[in-house]
Parts: structure tokens; sequence; C-alpha cells
């Protein structure tokens, strides 16, 4: 079989769409984008698909291990792919990636042979009046370099303001193992979690969460385990639930900033304690 070369053709406009806005937004979310963009090399070559093929106990943890990543990260870049309509399950072996085919390219090894050919011939022959423009480009790519490290300088610093202020906008302190104090659960990360469990009143949850590890030390998770035990303790309360039961957050509260909020729930969390 002959070899072929592929590439992910990533759009101008790819992080201007809303659906990576609303990820990127969330907490967690920069890690979440990269996730998915290595999904996206994974699937290129195999038709924009995703494979289970059983090595691991579930497809998250299968996939997970294929691309180095934790596995709670992994679910929630699925959860949200596949609300998004991003990603579909074709059976419980194959997922599809929809983006996927837009945005591969590849050519086979002989016409990467002849193309670069092409290009040392037509090279050889305008050396003599491209050199100048050669020198000019030269310093336009250097002036590119300068541009991209001042915007990762400002991205950096953007990320820590963002973590600062995260730190700050705790709703609620859940106690892990002995030794390892507290996990602050923020309010970026309660919304993003409203997001993904719709039909249940995560704040609620989170009481019940934080009354249980009070009662039970024995069984406090470490800061490694605490959101597998939290998306794991919400993916059961959503699946108890009756088929005919409703959302029970406020409905006043769903689509308000993280301050207001703040100030909405006020008082909500008093009793729980770090």
């Amino acid at each position: 079989m002959a070899k072929r070369y592929y590439w992910l053709k990533l759009p101008d406009g790819f992080f201007r769409q809303k659906a990576i806005k609303k990820l990127r937004k969330i907490a967690g979310g920069d890690t979440y984008t990269i996730i998915y963009l290595k999904m996206l090399l994974v699937a290129m070559k195999q038709d924009g698909r995703l494979y289970f093929e059983g090595v691991e106990a579930t497809f998250y943890d299968e996939l997970a291990l294929d691309l180095d990543e934790e596995v709670e990260n992994v679910r929630v870049t699925v959860m949200f792919l596949i609300q998004q309509d991003l990603m579909q399950l074709i059976d419980e072996t194959e997922y599809s990636l929809s983006e996927c085919a837009k945005m591969t390219g590849s050519e086979s090894a002989s016409a990467e042979r002849m193309r670069r050919l092409r290009d040392k011939k037509a090279s050889q022959c305008d050396i003599e009046v491209t050199e100048p423009l050669r020198i000019g480009d030269v310093e336009k790519e250097k002036e590119k370099e300068i541009e991209i490290e001042k915007d990762k300088e400002k991205d950096n610093k953007n990320i820590s303001l963002e973590l600062k202020d995260s730190k700050q906008n705790t709703f609620i302190s859940l106690p892990l193992v002995t030794g390892s104090g507290n996990y602050d659960v923020t309010f970026d990360y309660l919304n993003s979690l409203r997001e993904l469990f719709p039909a249940l009143d995560v704040e609620q949850e989170f009481r019940s969460m934080a009354a249980w590890l009070d009662s039970h030390p024995r069984n406090r998770k470490t800061p490694r385990g605490i959101k597998r035990f939290i998306t794991g303790w919400l993916e059961r309360s959503q699946n108890s639930m009756p088929a005919s039961r409703t959302p029970q957050a406020p409905a006043a509260t769903k689509n308000m900033s993280t301050n207001q909020y703040m100030e909405a729930t006020a008082g909500w969390c008093e009793g729980m304690g770090d």
C-alpha cells in the first residue's frame, strides 16, 4: 500500500467558532480544546472516526491512554463535543468527529516527492531573482516571531489572572484525604457542570457531597481523584432521576455571569464550612 502523509488544516476562524469559544470559557477549557485537537489528529487517518477496541474498561479510559491525558478531562471533552454535535456515537465501539473530514489534508508519498522536486527546480531557476525577496521574507518571519512571542506573553498573563480570579470565586470546598486540605469548587467549574447536567440541581448535589465527605473521612479523595468523584456522583444522580423529574436549579440563574450568580446565591453555602 502506498504511503500517505496527513495533516490537519485548522481554519482561520477555528478559535472564533461559538462552540470552541464556549469550550475555552469553562474551567479547564484550554486543556479540553487541546484534547479535541489531539482527537482530530488521531481521527484524520481513520476517516474521521475514533474506535473503542476494549483495551481499557471504557472508551474514556482507552482514549485517555491513547492521548496521554487525564481520564476525567477526556470524559468532559467528549460529553461537550457530543452536546455540540461535533461528535456522534455510531455504535458502542465507534465515534465520528463531524468536522474532521473538512479539516484533513493528505497526499501520497510519490506526489510529495514530485512536489518537492518541482519546488527545488523552481528555486534553482529563480535563486538570483528572488534572493532580495528572501531577505525581506526573513525579516518578515522575524517580525512574526516577535509578535507571536508577545501574544504568548499576553495569553500567559491572561491565564494567570483567570486562575487567580477563579481561586477567589469559590462556591464550596470539599474536604480531601488527611493532609491534602480542601478542593475549592469555583463558580466557573460549577457553571460548566450545570451545563453538562442540566436536569440536576448541581448546587444541592455539591452540598450533599460535602456533607457526605464530612461524615465519611475514610472515603475522602485525593486531589487527583476528586474530579472523577464529582462527575461520577453527578452521573449517578442524573441516571437515578425519574423520567418526569424537571431541573431544580432556579431558572433565574441559568444565564448569569459569575458575579451575578454569586450575588443571587449568597448564603446558600452557609454552614457547609471548608
